[in-house]
């Protein structure tokens, strides 16, 4: 079992978005997810960004977070779920490697999506 998972987050820009907006909206889900029992939420910056990012531009919009239990991850993704779905944006969850896109789907499409997911890093929890 480790004692910290290590995960990305990226929200998505809108096509007609900016850097700025980008930072702002960004930021309103760091301020949520560190209501939650995390040990850190980090803005990414360019020396730590992860590897499939594609320069500074794809660093907006990425955070960086610690937690260290399984319920920490779920309590995350559905933070996560519900920012995305008040505000209408895609949101991904990097973890190991795998992504999870978290979308506009419906409920129970979302939920089989999440629980699939989940279960796949559960070993490593």
């Amino acid at each position: 079992m480790s004692d910290v998972i290590g995960l990305h987050v990226q929200v998505q820009s809108l096509p007609d978005g900016d850097p700025e907006e980008l930072a702002e909206v960004t930021g309103r889900l760091r301020t949520e997810l560190l209501d939650l029992d995390v040990m850190a939420v980090d803005p990414v910056s360019e020396p730590a960004e992860p590897a499939h990012a594609k320069g500074l531009a794809t660093v907006v919009g990425w955070l960086a977070i610690q937690l260290r239990t399984a319920e920490g991850l779920r309590a995350l993704v559905n933070a996560v779920r519900g920012w995305a779905g008040r505000t209408d944006r895609v949101v991904e969850i990097s973890l190991g490697g795998d992504t999870l896109k978290v979308t506009g789907a419906t409920s129970a499409q979302q939920e089989l999506l999440i629980s699939a997911w989940l279960a796949r890093h559960a070993a490593d929890t």
